[in-house]
């Protein structure tokens, strides 16, 4: 599978990629559930993408990392790596993908230059700080098969510096920017790993990816579903409709009341360790009327849409 010409690099607006600027926590499991408030889950991004989460801080706290990485293929997260473990480690079905015996080894030799390219970018800010930099490093492949190289950087969560692998540079209007691009630059070894990495090996990877495990990314599993009530204010219970274990993330949950649309309630979203997700909404109603409510939920798993009765587990029918 040939690759089309170099195209340009994709805006921070366009990144299709679980926010970056999120991240604050290492391994296969992201830190924060998304509050999603029509329980519409995020849409799944390109399945033709290949993104690292790259975060580094100059005053971590005690046993916690100075640097990790989340590697995302997709909307589904693949990679793990953490300057404690200093190993890169497969995240969720990407557990039981057959990869050539090197294939993590090579991941953990490009991580661990990483980590030193961030932790000597936070020592050449000077003393000032605390600093969280962090980074989107990856590439996406378009229906024409051209890769799109995406090199952006984030300093305390503001969009501060890109790198350009057309010509080797980074740049920024920020001072830090300059600091930090005149200190990987001085490498010149550095700019050319960047370069091969966003313009060569990026894009063989993902194709790699697509062409062992697509499986993976196709994967549906319907939600096992779930509709309970707890006492609430006076007068009120709370009822809570919640969906485990399903993929792709796409997802939604509404309230029914004697079959009519009753609203969505408020509720979240967030991954499990396995690569499938949960969601949850919680609508307030009168007490005594709980029985007459009903949660329905659509997922691209189940066959047609699923009605939850209060304390019945629902389940996927064919």
């Amino acid at each position: 599978m040939s690759l089309s010409p170099l195209r340009v690099p994709v805006p921070l607006s366009q990144v299709s990629s679980p926010s970056w600027l999120k991240s604050s926590l290492s391994g296969c499991v992201s830190p924060t559930s998304l509050t999603v408030s029509t329980l519409m889950c995020s849409p799944a991004e390109n399945h033709l993408s290949l993104l690292y989460h790259l975060t580094a801080v100059s005053s971590p706290a005690t046993g916690s990392p100075a640097f990790w990485v989340s590697g995302w293929l997709g909307p589904q997260q693949y990679l793990s790596y953490s300057s404690l473990r200093r190993e890169a480690e497969p995240c969720g079905a990407w557990v039981w993908e057959t990869q050539v015996s090197w294939y993590w080894e090579m991941e953990t030799t490009d991580l661990k230059n990483k980590e030193s390219l961030f932790l000597e970018a936070l020592k050449a800010l000077g003393g000032k700080g605390p600093y969280t930099l962090q980074g989107i490093l990856g590439c996406e492949l378009s229906p024409d098969n051209s890769s799109v190289p995406t090199a952006l950087f984030a300093l305390n969560g503001e969009d501060f510096m890109e790198f350009h692998p057309e010509n080797g540079s980074w740049t920024g209007d920020w001072p830090e920017a300059l600091s930090i691009s005149k200190q990987w630059e001085k490498k010149a070894e550095v700019v050319s790993k960047e370069k091969t990495f966003l313009l060569s090996s990026c894009p063989q990877r993902l194709l790699d990816h697509l062409e062992r495990s697509r499986r993976n990314l196709e994967w549906k599993e319907p939600p096992s579903m779930r509709l309970k009530a707890r006492p609430g204010d006076a007068g009120f219970s709370v009822l809570t409709c919640s969906a485990f274990s399903f993929y792709p993330p796409e997802l939604q949950l509404r309230f029914l009341h004697n079959g009519l649309a009753a609203g969505t309630g408020e509720g979240g979203f967030g991954p499990n360790g396995d690569g499938s997700f949960h969601a949850w909404s919680s609508l307030t109603v009168q007490r005594g009327d709980e029985h007459n409510y009903r949660c329905l939920v659509q997922h691209a798993g189940l066959p047609q849409p699923l009605s939850v009765e209060l304390g019945e587990p629902g389940t996927s029918q064919s």
